[in-house]
């Protein structure tokens, strides 16, 4: 698949004038990203896209519902075959967390990508 490339901001690539194209397991990765930095019910046009952002709030955070929750949000995007790991580091004073995962498409390739989801 082809798609736009998007960069972690949301923002479309351009070079030259032009805009940036991606495929393969770089698109894959995008699409992961684009899922878990998504709020369920925030996209009108799919509103079960995402993860549920009100599991990763307040001080008494679950780690294993958190971690469940992103996996389920990867396995959303139906060319993700497993979800191999999943990494969180929450920086309190941003209020952001650095998403790390590694998982394996329906076509064996395996992608390493990390996402920052953000209160902002």
């Amino acid at each position: 698949m082809i798609s736009l490339k998007v960069d972690q901001s949301g923002d479309l690539v351009f070079a030259g004038g032009e805009m940036v194209t991606i495929e393969g397991p770089e698109e894959l990765a995008q699409c992961c990203r684009l899922g878990i930095g998504t709020n369920k019910n925030e996209w009108f046009l799919n509103p079960d896209m995402g993860i549920n952002f009100k599991l990763f709030l307040g001080k008494e955070i679950d780690e294993a519902q958190m971690r469940d929750e992103l996996t389920a949000g990867l396995l959303q995007e139906s060319r993700i075959q497993s979800v191999e790991n999943v990494e969180f580091t929450i920086n309190r004073k941003s209020r952001t967390m650095l998403v790390t995962f590694t998982a394996t498409g329906i076509n064996g390739e395996t992608i390493q990508e990390g996402v920052e989801i953000g209160a902002g």
